[in-house]
């Protein structure tokens, strides 16, 4: 640009820096209306001990919630299991047994430590089939409840499906449910 002078100068350097950090922060501010880490536009499924968000867009199920697809296929799905409960053998929130598959893609799967409302949890990405074959997408996430007793949470959604930061958000959005009406 040039002043009324005719010589040129610098638009501002600073002045854009700061805007552009100003415009990130009210980004970030405005994506967490719901709690922390859960955008805008979703909703908490209170699960004991756990309460995790999921898009609206999800059904609640006993132990989680689902996203259906396309003829009614399942594209995705949230489980919490606390110690002592089971899913049905089979089934997508069924803990992995004996299966080579599952004891592969555990094995290869990233591996990183994240607190969770002052509980240290133990998060594991990997990818193996839905149980319709298709390429999936998982997390697990391992940590212990108020008491002490292990809870596992499992996301999963078949790759194209969803945008693929919804399975870190539902992660981020986990909060321990101590009470009913929370």
């Amino acid at each position: 640009m040039r002043n009324k002078t005719g010589k040129r100068y610098a638009a501002g350097v600073p002045a854009l820096a700061a805007l552009a950090v100003l415009l990130g922060a009210l980004g970030t501010l405005s994506g967490c209306s719901v709690g922390a880490g859960a955008p805008d536009g979703w909703r908490y499924l209170r699960t004991d001990p756990l309460a995790v968000a999921v898009p609206k867009t999800w059904r609640a199920t006993p132990t989680g919630a689902v996203l259906r697809g396309a003829g009614g296929r399942t594209d995705g799905e949230v489980t919490v299991s606390a110690a002592g409960e089971t899913a049905a053998p089979g089934s997508p929130g069924a803990a992995p047994g004996p299966d080579k598959a599952a004891a592969a893609a555990l094995a290869t799967a990233r591996k990183e430590w994240l607190v969770f409302d002052g509980h240290r949890g133990e998060v594991l990405s990997y990818v193996q089939a839905a149980p319709d074959g298709r390429r999936a997408s998982r997390t697990e996430v391992r940590l212990t409840d108020v008491a002490g007793r292990p809870v596992t949470v499992r996301v999963w959604t078949v790759d194209g499906a969803t945008d693929g930061l919804v399975q870190r958000e539902i992660v981020n959005s986990i909060e321990f449910a101590e009470h009913p009406d929370r």
